[in-house]
């Protein structure tokens, strides 16, 4: 797995720090702490959901955030409550010490303003390399594995022999491969619209060129919802009553999905993403 800077590109949500969530970190520590035998483990003092992992040798901790497995526990049962945690620790355990990654491994992510906020509180130096596509969703630059997806840091790439212009090319030309196509241009879109793949399906949000069309064709009302990497839905719903349903289905989406993107319906305005209100 890479670790771009020792962050995984998973999506929390907004800080816990009550009973519930001390009590969720609690039970986790024991299992953090038999996946790391040799290592410090310990929760950031005032952030019990940040758990920080120190390996024998190393100076920098490891952050494995439970924030977004939190969140997904509150609306799932038990049993996938503990594989989505049991995941998440292996994921980490079974991490190379030093990332790696490569041209070919170049992708495009899209995540929320939350997530972005929490990137910035890491104060990962560098930042990976980042456009902003719409109110509060924003297109990173990561590396992807057969075990996991992590955030492309701006030295590794520039170590590659890249330009930020060209790490974005890369990125775009190889995420684009792999995300479902839009519906014809022109195309009316009928009812919900669904798009689903194993991964980087949430990335259709950073393709403007595709949206364009589909958005001229349907008008104003086109809508759609990003809840995650997995899964993204499209659909004309006007304002009012049926919007307020629609929102109802992405924020239901959301709480289901183990790893949300935004709890959010967008609309498609001059180019970028606009919050649905």
């Amino acid at each position: 797995m890479l670790l771009g800077s020792a962050l995984l590109a998973a999506t929390p949500v907004l800080a816990q720090t009550g009973s519930q969530a001390r009590a969720f970190a609690r039970d986790a520590l024991p299992k953090i702490r038999a996946a790391f035998p040799d290592a410090e483990v310990v929760q950031e003092p005032g952030e019990p959901l940040q758990i920080n992992i120190t390996r024998t040798g190393e100076t920098e901790p490891a952050m494995l955030n439970l924030h977004r497995v939190f969140g997904y526990c509150q609306n799932v049962a038990a049993d996938a409550c503990e594989a989505e945690l049991s995941g998440l620790i292996g994921m980490l355990a079974n991490a190379p010490k030093t990332p790696e990654g490569e041209a070919a491994n170049l992708r495009v992510i899209v995540r929320d303003a939350q997530y972005w906020n929490y990137v910035l509180g890491t104060k990962l130096d560098p930042l990976p390399p980042h456009r902003q596509i719409g109110d509060d969703l924003y297109a990173i630059l990561a590396f992807d594995s057969p075990e996991a997806i992590a955030l492309a840091p701006a030295d590794r790439i520039a170590e590659l022999g890249l330009s930020p212009e060209n790490a974005w090319l890369f990125a775009t030309r190889q995420t684009a491969r792999i995300i479902p196509g839009l519906p014809e241009a022109g195309a009316k879109l009928d009812g919900l619209t669904v798009f689903q793949g194993e991964e980087y399906t949430g990335s259709m949000m950073a393709y403007p060129e595709r949206w364009e069309a589909l958005a001229a064709a349907n008008g104003p009302d086109l809508a759609v919802i990003a809840n995650s990497d997995q899964f993204v839905v499209a659909a004309v719903v006007p304002d009012g009553e049926e919007l307020e349903k629609y929102r109802g289905l992405a924020e239901e989406q959301c709480k289901l999905a183990s790893r949300c993107i935004s709890p959010n319906v967008y609309r498609w305005r001059e180019g970028k993403w606009v919050i649905a209100r």
